[in-house]
């Protein structure tokens, strides 16, 4: 004998539905997070005078992947990153052939040093470069202190966006 329990099928899809919308609301929840801390690790750029060219600072992107939402500055030309490098510093190089960092210094000392484009500027990056090769660079975190400041707010953050998805 089969027992039906009147209204079932209506809660089991009830209780379908309002998962869904919580997961919805947890991802949008987690972006606002995100958005948050990118803009707070962007006055931190600010602050601590690391945002010569602007590459860094438009590098922060907050998005969607297969386990949720990734928070980030990204950089396209290398896996690591530029924004590790000045977040965490950088040793000295065990590279002796050619000097990668070149060419991506070149706007950042033409803009922080004020040498046009020529022979100067070439001079000065060169030995820019060589420097940071030989002494790395110190850390000047701007990501780490977002972070840290947003923490005691996420888990509200969330539950608001949460609730706002359920009816």
């Amino acid at each position: 004998m089969e027992l039906e329990i009147e209204g079932l099928r209506g809660l089991k899809a009830d209780l379908q539905k309002a998962s869904r919308n919580a997961g919805e609301g947890m991802m949008k929840g987690l972006q606002a997070v995100g958005m948050e801390i990118i803009a707070e690790a962007k006055v931190n750029l600010n602050q601590n005078k690391t945002n010569n060219t602007g590459m860094l600072r438009s590098s922060g992107k907050v998005q969607k992947d297969k386990t949720g939402v990734d928070v980030g500055f990204f950089s396209k030309d290398s896996e690591q990153g530029y924004a590790a490098a000045v977040e965490y510093g950088r040793g000295p190089s065990r590279n002796r052939g050619e000097i990668p960092l070149r060419t991506t210094l070149k706007a950042w000392v033409h803009r922080k040093l004020g040498i046009p484009y020529g022979k100067e500027l070439e001079k000065a990056t060169f030995f820019i470069t060589r420097k940071i090769h030989r002494k790395g660079t110190k850390p000047q975190p701007f990501f780490t202190p977002a972070v840290e400041k947003i923490a005691d707010k996420i888990e509200d953050i969330v539950q608001k966006y949460i609730k706002s998805e359920l009816p």
